[in-house]
Parts: structure tokens; sequence; C-alpha cells
């Protein structure tokens, strides 16, 4: 084989790798789908205005402090970004929780659960 003709073919096995490669990465992040929650459409709604949510920033941590404001019981849960939730919480009228994470975090929401 002539020069230009080796250039041309070790072209083309890189392009193939390339192509392959490129195929392969978009085959592993594909978009996963979550399990629905028991909940239905109530786990996604958010909790009404009269529970209350305030965010803590520490100097390594935030916390999150919840109150049931509500004249009835509430099933919650603290949605965060780039952390875990926390789980769901059953407030009676008048009970509070709180839920604490790295400074990584950031809160995303207050769901019903």
């Amino acid at each position: 084989m002539g020069d230009i003709e080796l250039r041309t073919f070790s072209l083309a096995k890189r392009s193939i790798a390339v192509g392959v490669t490129g195929l392969a990465v978009l085959a592993l992040t594909g978009t996963a789908h979550a399990a629905p929650s028991k909940g239905g459409a109530q786990a996604r709604a958010a909790a009404p205005s009269c529970v209350k949510v305030k965010v803590d920033r520490g100097i390594i941590s935030q916390t999150a402090y919840v109150t049931n404001k509500c004249s009835t019981t509430k099933r919650v849960k603290v949605r965060w970004s780039f952390a875990p939730d926390s789980g769901c919480n059953t407030l009676k009228p008048g009970q509070k929780f709180k839920t604490k994470r790295g400074l990584a975090a950031q809160f995303d929401g207050l769901p019903l659960c």
C-alpha cells in the first residue's frame, strides 16, 4: 500500500472507532424512567401552603425544617437536588421534622407522599 492508501485506511479505522464509541455512550446514557410511587399523582403534588419549610445553610451543611400548620395530618418529604430526598414523614397538625444534607444539595420542593 502507498502512503496515501495507509493514511486513508487509518483515518477510516479511527472514524469507525469514534462512531462506535459515540453510539456506546448514547446507549449507556439513555433516559431512565422512575417507577411510579404508591401514591400516584398525589405523590408528585406539592404540599399545601399550610405546610411550612425553612432551609438554613450552615458552614458545612444545610437543614430543612418542616412544620405542619394545617388542621389535618399531612404526609410530606423534602426533595433535594444533588442529594437523596428525605423519607416520607407523617405530620399531625403542629408537628415538625428536620432533615440535614451537605452544602452541595439544593432544596427542590416539598411534595406530598
